[in-house]
């Protein structure tokens, strides 16, 4: 048996998430399809996280296993000639059979994009979130330290999580500045929970309207109580810039 890792990018707009599902366009599927029509065999990929409807990824990274022997490029080329226009394929690589891309992964980085805007912008709304125009960067900036460490998450999952074990490590946590206006909330952990960078990006938009400290953050996470963090934000914004397995 072979294994490859793939590297992939996609546009989520379209999707209702990574993962199968029932009567629903997935990336999964779409990426099999394909897969094991080419290789005239039942292939099933296995990617390093499910990203959920309507988030995108910069690059997505996911292993599969085949009986066949592959050249690398030549499968990349043919997947990208026939996967649809919102998924791209990065890369093909042989790797070991050791290597999986859930388990082997060391750290996923996201970026969450928005804009400070009185009015709406027909474009940037296509992929960043518009918060409102007192909204106060620096103070947004000074809350994210308080995330950076290993806590237990659970005010800022999903109810829907269907998790028990809240405990994540961020590494790094910030507001950058981008172009033309736009900023992105880029957070680096070993693992994320369901729906929870939305939802402290929501928690920093509080902050940032002055509805709360940055401080604040603190006894947010040690009251472990979703209904004390702020909304959910919208999944357009949501990107995985990438996946670390160093």
């Amino acid at each position: 048996m072979n294994r490859f890792r793939i590297d992939m990018a996609y546009n989520g707009k379209n999707f209702s998430g990574f993962q199968i599902q029932p009567n629903k366009r997935t990336i999964q599927e779409e990426i099999e399809k394909v897969l094991s029509f080419l290789l005239k065999e039942n292939v099933k990929i296995y990617a390093s996280g499910r990203t959920d409807a309507g988030v995108s990824a910069l690059c997505q990274v996911a292993h599969f296993d085949t009986e066949k022997e592959i050249i690398e490029k030549k499968l990349l080329d043919s997947l990208n000639a026939l996967l649809p226009n919102d998924i791209s394929i990065l890369k093909v690589e042989s790797v070991s059979g050791e290597f999986d891309a859930r388990f082997s992964a060391k750290k996923k980085t996201y970026r969450y994009h928005f804009y400070i805007s009185k009015y709406s912008h027909p474009i940037f709304d296509e992929y960043a979130t518009r918060i409102y125009d007192y909204a106060d960067v620096n103070l947004m900036q000074e809350a994210c330290k308080y995330f950076i460490g290993t806590f237990d998450f659970k005010s800022f999952v999903s109810k829907k999580s269907g998790k028990t074990d809240f405990v994540r490590t961020v590494y790094d946590a910030k507001i950058i500045s981008l172009e033309n206006g736009i900023y992105a909330f880029e957070i680096t952990g070993n693992g994320f929970l369901y729906n929870m960078v939305r939802i402290i990006f929501g928690t920093l938009t509080q902050v940032g309207y002055g509805k709360i400290k940055p401080q604040d953050v603190v006894k947010i996470i040690d009251g472990q109580d979703r209904s004390l963090s702020g909304r959910t934000m919208p999944s357009k914004a949501l990107m995985l810039k990438n996946v670390d397995y160093n």
